[in-house]
């Protein structure tokens, strides 16, 4: 069932960081199941039936999506886990690939969660250049941002998907918060693939970078799972942007990992392939995109 249903396996953003912790502390060497349960589990509560099963609901998700390996050893990290990548990285990157075949209108386990964040990052509405924010508190209206866009069979609701939405989408680098809200800002997603997006060449015509990154992050503007929520916001009567101009979400980020010497974005004049990127108080045209490495 969906992840982002906080009564469902998957939907717990502290269990997977407490599991995952635990894990990484023991360098590869294996745990039996009986007592990774039992040093995850707080001294202060008791063991009731509840927590149990809901702490070996999340676990066995992510044992099945391929984040950790149980065997008959024990649970690990997997044989190709590689040190120093950011647990929220490893995630999206792992709930990408197993989606890749996968018809994103379709499936009920990460495609929720990534059909949100498709329908949040298209919308300007919630960014720096839109001006409002998404209430983390009630997250009523963050409900209202995706129901009112997607088709009813795609809706989240209030009471139990909302918050958890917003959880993951601040995790996975989607969104930031800002004065106890959050906005639309996909910043730490983008920043965590550059090296990626920029493997055959550190230096990119501004629209090779945009198709570049859709690979990488296929919710990202021109990406696959994008171009298909896109469509099905258009239904309902959402205006897309017009080419060349790229949305305010992109445009956020990429303005952001300028200024902090990640990108260089350069201008010049009279290029027909360059991209807008709207911004507050301007609008700028990028014609090439060059990698800043760490």
């Amino acid at each position: 069932m969906s992840i982002i249903n906080n009564a469902h396996a998957g939907s717990s953003v502290r269990l997977l960081n407490l599991i995952d912790r635990v894990l990484l502390r023991r360098e590869g060497k294996p745990i039996s199941r009986e007592e990774l349960t039992e040093v995850c589990r707080p001294e202060s509560l008791p063991g009731t039936d509840t927590a149990a099963k809901r702490f070996e609901w999340n676990l066995n998700f992510w044992i099945e999506e391929g984040l950790w390996v149980e065997d008959q050893s024990g649970i690990r990290m997997p044989s190709d886990f590689k040190g120093g990548q950011a647990l929220s990285s490893r995630v999206l990157s792992l709930i990408i690939d197993n989606t890749s075949e996968t018809d994103i209108t379709q499936g009920s386990r990460t495609e929720p969660l990534l059909r949100a964040i498709c329908c949040l990052l298209a919308q300007d509405r919630y960014t720096f250049y839109g001006g409002e924010v998404l209430k983390s508190g009630t997250a009523g209206n963050c409900a209202d941002a995706i129901n009112s866009r997607l088709p009813s069979s795609m809706s989240i609701n209030i009471s139990n998907e909302a918050s958890t939405m917003l959880e993951y989408g601040e995790f996975l680098g989607f969104l930031e918060p800002i004065e106890g809200n959050l906005i639309v800002d996909p910043t730490r997603a983008i920043e965590a693939v550059l090296e990626k997006v920029f493997l055959d060449n550190k230096e990119l015509p501004a629209q090779d970078f945009l198709i570049s990154l859709g690979r990488c992050l296929p919710m990202l503007d021109g990406g696959v799972y994008r171009e298909v929520i896109e469509s099905l916001m258009m239904d309902k009567g959402w205006d897309k942007p017009q080419f060349p101009n790229i949305s305010a979400s992109l445009s956020h980020a990429l303005f952001r990992l300028n200024l902090g010497s990640r990108i260089t974005l350069e201008q010049r004049s009279d290029d027909v392939n360059s991209i807008a990127m709207v911004l507050p108080e301007e609008k700028r045209t990028v014609s090439i995109i060059k990698y800043r490495e760490a």
